[in-house]
């Protein structure tokens, strides 16, 4: 008898899909998180100051711990480490809407609440990339990384308008009980996984820092994981000033603003389709680059715009061609990465998109004397310039293989 084929759809592992439906949990719980700690704050302070400093506490200690997380994702059980994880996740929103409901809730215990928030998400992500390949085929890999970044499109375009009517419907307080449910929710589901045991790592790769020195000696992990740093350094500056293009620029207030989010959302959500539909075979590597040159050049011609539906479009198009060059760059690294690494540098890769959070920063700054359009334009640039260079200079990229190739050859 000829064996069958490893199945190359994600959805046809039970392992995988169970895993799907815990992140699908988890994400529309963190809705209410994100909306409603912002106006915990806002109704406690009523200071601009104040509202900011909870997310930007959160990004710091995960910025400053992803590595290290993923040097835990190496050492310890994935499956365990996010069982952990997100149970604590899960922990910490029920403290919170405790004191919130009691009423005796305070802002500096948000500051603490969004701080170990932050020290649990740098634990998860790297373990929850690691984890991955444990659940699937390694041919099922593309659609596996497809079907999990959809999660968060689609929730960008329906979770904060979902989250934002049940907020007012049933008070802030009972919206953490709700991010904590799903936080319950996520877990049992991950920990219902029944997996074979993970294969010991190496003992010569025992530094935290073994990932970064692997990155940097390995030219396709640089370029890939540059194009995810420049985006959220730089290319991401719009998501951030979206606000002010809508009242402005475009003049259209919060209406227009709610438009701009959807036009983005929606242009993620259907490139991450079309990358599992339109399979680039030979040519992944190009695709990869041009898109996020085109993301680049969209954005630009976005902060150029003074039209409403020329500016919906363009974002549409931006937003598009980058959930193409993330979901490939990101399929890449899981197909190529040594199992014995896979935890530190995945972690690596998580920390680039932890880091729009201080892209956000350095755009505002630069909004502030350049203006909202010149700041963005120039981000978005500065991304296609990259994409550009790794092109001219990166023949690695240019001639990468297939990834249906790169996961025969190390299956």
């Amino acid at each position: 008898m000829i064996p069958r084929a490893p199945s190359t759809s994600a959805f046809s592992y039970a392992a995988y899909r169970r895993f799907w439906f815990s992140n699908l949990a988890m994400v529309f719980a963190m809705q209410f998180r994100f909306i409603g700690s912002g106006w915990l704050v806002h109704e406690l302070t009523d200071s601009p100051f104040w509202l900011g400093v909870p997310g930007l506490v959160s990004a710091v200690v995960t910025i400053l711990l992803t590595v290290p997380g993923g040097a835990l994702a190496d050492r310890f059980d994935t499956r365990r480490l996010l069982v952990v994880g997100r149970a604590t996740s899960g922990l910490l929103h029920l403290a919170l809407a405790i004191v919130t409901v009691t009423g005796v809730v305070e802002v500096w215990m948000v500051i603490v609440w969004a701080a170990l928030t932050g020290v649990t998400a740098a634990v998860t992500s790297p373990a929850g990339n690691a984890l991955l390949p444990r659940l699937i085929d390694r041919a099922a890999m593309p659609s596996a990384v497809a079907l999990s970044s959809s999660i968060w499109s689609a929730m960008r375009i329906i979770g904060p308008a979902a989250a934002g009517i049940l907020i007012a419907a049933i008070g802030i307080g009972t919206a953490f009980f709700v991010t904590a449910t799903g936080f319950a929710i996520s877990t049992g589901l991950i920990a219902s996984l029944r997996l074979e045991p993970a294969r010991d790592s190496a003992t010569e790769h025992e530094g935290m820092f073994a990932g970064v020195g692997y990155i940097l000696r390995n030219r396709i992990f640089l370029a890939t994981i540059g194009l995810s740093f420049f985006t959220s350094i730089f290319g991401r500056s719009y998501v951030v000033l979206l606000p002010i293009f809508a009242d402005e620029v475009l003049h259209e207030g919060v209406r227009g603003f709610g438009y701009l989010e959807a036009a983005a959302g929606i242009g993620a959500l259907l490139g991450t389709l079309a990358i599992m539909r339109i399979k680039p075979g030979r040519h992944v590597g190009a695709t990869m680059i041009w898109s996020a040159v085109l993301f680049g050049c969209w954005v630009a011609a976005f902060a150029a715009s003074r039209s409403l539906p020329l500016s919906l479009g363009l974002l549409f198009a931006g937003a598009f061609f980058s959930a193409i060059y993330l979901n490939l760059g990101m399929t890449t690294l899981q197909l190529l990465v040594p199992n014995e690494l896979r935890g530190r540098v995945m972690g690596v890769w998580s920390l680039t998109w932890f880091l729009s959070s201080a892209g956000g920063f350095v755009a505002a700054t630069a909004a502030e004397f350049l203006g909202a359009p010149l700041s963005v334009a120039l981000g978005a640039l500065a991304v296609a310039g990259f994409g550009v260079v790794v092109f001219l200079s990166f023949p690695e990229i240019r001639h990468l293989p297939p990834h249906t190739e790169l996961a025969t050859a190390r299956s």
